[in-house]
């Protein structure tokens, strides 16, 4: 089995269509040769059927399309491969209605020529056929007689002509709507990586680190451009220009965000947000906008934009209920143009604490050494909450703040805008020290800093449960505790330091008790805990605060982190 989670070969169009099936409900059925699946409740004021097809690997395209307000059958062939004419003529023949078929076909030439067979067959038997050919695709507008490639912006087509049919419109009716939705139409997608290979594994193709596939198609194909990765906002806006520049939007647009096959549904979510505020920017209006994997291309990793020119007569019919399993009911836009994130308006300190800035830089430094760290056992996340937290304070911060109100910006910050578990109890801990340290003179602080990490200690316990031994944090506050008690020591000092690191150090032979790492079981021995060698650090950044001159145990603590 390779990395992809698929069916043989000799399996894989029927397994697909199998489950899109058993995921669509009972009016949703399969035949398995030739393969296709059909709906067999059909709204009864549709007097024309629509059939779409295609390769394999672009799903939930065609079949979870398959329902009531969308398409009555959908045949695809093997992966990347249009499914044959033999195949889309049964499936056709199965579903039409009394003024025919309506077929929807991606520009590809192997679809394009077996459904055009298809049809002839079913026009030779007394059935109307309609062909509405979608070749909207921005990155291969060059292709020359062959057009511009089919994809995504076949979803929207599909949506629309489902409530279209629904609503009683005959078969020259929906063709000519379908092919003014194309003309209105623009793709392009970008990728990171290839998809891979379903028997092999390998990636069809290499991107190099820091580069990205500009105009890539959905079978595997590279662009025939490759650009500098930038940041998000700036690559959105660069694919904006080239489809705005491609087509005209009168009426505003409707949007598709499309993952191909290899992104986070959060990563289309935070596209949507920048690709908002771009047309914002461009007074361009969105009527609607959906967000998620529709026209994939197995597990490439990369998404692509689409830009429908919005129509009166036509805008209902997307808005329309309907009930396939892969489309949810699109929705009119509720955002206000020009609306920004709330990260747009946060606040910046401009004259920040000294310290604290500083702090952030150091942390910052280390962000993907603790991010390593936690990906033995959690999530990978640890250092981005820690300077999360740290940013936080800073912008809360003023260029007069001492060590007491600089650890209380960090105590809020991390309380109150920092989640999972880390957030919090760093939270718990910078408060416990900042109600000691804040008014102490500079001479007290070694004892308001040992008072404050007791408090934490106590807190933490507290509110998690964590027990020394447990691989968490604790063991390293316990440490600080500990070592001062042996020694009937009122006061943090340098020796207490480095049992705090000693401490940590030796969760990297403790199994978790607490925490996502408990879920990995031994997995994790050999390498600390993360929250441990964190608190390490921070003792010690503390201390060479307090004391105004450096200790160098910092370094020691930097020594339990994974090499940069």
């Amino acid at each position: 089995m390779t990395k992809l989670f698929i069916a043989e070969r000799s399996a894989r169009v029927s397994s697909a269509l199998a489950g899109a099936a058993m995921i669509a409900g009972e009016s949703i059925r399969f035949c398995a040769d030739p393969a296709y699946v059909w709906n067999a409740e059909p709204d009864p004021k549709r007097r024309v059927a629509l059939v779409s097809g295609g390769g394999a690997g672009h799903e939930p395209m065609h079949a979870g399309f398959v329902g009531t307000g969308g398409l009555d059958a959908a045949c695809p062939g093997e992966i990347f491969t249009s499914p044959f004419n033999g195949q889309i003529y049964a499936a056709c023949a199965k579903v039409a209605l009394a003024e025919g078929v309506l077929q929807i076909v991606k520009n590809y030439t192997g679809d394009v020529l077996n459904f055009s067979i298809a049809a002839e067959r079913l026009r030779s038997e007394g059935i109307p056929v309609e062909q509405v050919l979608v070749d909207e695709d921005w990155g291969s507008r060059e292709a020359g007689d062959v057009g511009r490639r089919g994809t995504a912006a076949t979803v929207v087509v599909e949506k629309v002509l489902g409530a279209a049919a629904d609503a009683g419109l005959g078969l020259e009716e929906l063709a000519a709507l379908g092919r003014s939705l194309v003309a209105g139409s623009r793709t392009i997608a970008v990728a990171a990586e290839a998809h891979r290979n379903p028997d092999a594994g390998d990636r069809a193709f290499d991107v190099p680190d820091g580069e990205l596939e500009y105009g890539v198609g959905i079978h595997g194909e590279p662009a025939r451009e490759r650009i500098p990765a930038s940041d998000l906002p700036t690559l959105v806006d660069r694919m904006l220009d080239e489809l705005v520049a491609d087509m005209a939007v009168p009426d505003g647009v409707v949007v598709l965000v499309n993952g191909l096959g290899g992104i986070g549904h959060l990563e289309l979510l935070h596209v949507a947000d920048a690709v908002g505020q771009s047309l914002a920017g461009r007074e361009i209006q969105i009527q609607s906008m959906v967000a998620g994997a529709y026209c994939t291309a197995l597990d490439m990793r990369g998404l692509s934009l689409t830009l429908v020119a919005a129509g009166p007569s036509w805008l209902d019919y997307w808005l329309a209920d309907h009930d396939t399993a892969a489309l949810p009911t699109p929705r009119a836009f509720s955002v206000v143009a020009g609306q920004s994130t709330p990260a747009a308006n946060q606040e910046t300190s401009t004259s920040p604490s000294p310290w604290l800035a500083g702090l952030a830089e150091r942390v910052e430094q280390r962000r993907s050494r603790f991010n390593a760290l936690d990906q033995v056992a959690g999530d990978g996340d640890f250092g981005d909450n820690l300077a999360a937290g740290v940013s936080k304070a800073v912008a809360r911060s003023g260029p007069d703040g001492d060590l007491g109100s600089d650890t209380g910006h960090l105590a809020s910050a991390y309380l109150d805008d920092v989640g999972g578990s880390s957030g919090p109890l760093l939270g718990l801990v910078f408060g416990a020290l900042a109600a000691r340290i804040d008014g102490a003179a500079a001479a007290d602080l070694p004892a308001a800093l040992l008072a404050g990490f007791s408090d934490a200690l106590t807190a933490v316990q507290r509110a998690g449960g964590a027990q020394r031994g447990d691989r968490t944090l604790v063991d390293t506050l316990a440490g600080i505790m500990d070592d001062t008690a042996s020694r009937d020591q009122e006061v943090l000092d340098e020796a207490a330091l480095r049992s705090a690191i000693a401490a940590a150090e030796r969760t990297r032979d403790m199994t978790a008790r607490r925490g996502r790492a408990a879920y990995v079981g031994d997995r994790v021995l050999g390498s600390p805990d993360p929250g441990a060698v964190a608190i390490a650090w921070l003792a010690a950044e503390l201390w060479d605060a307090a004391t105004g001159s450096p200790s160098g145990l910092g370094e020691s603590a930097d020594a339990l982190l994974p090499n940069p």
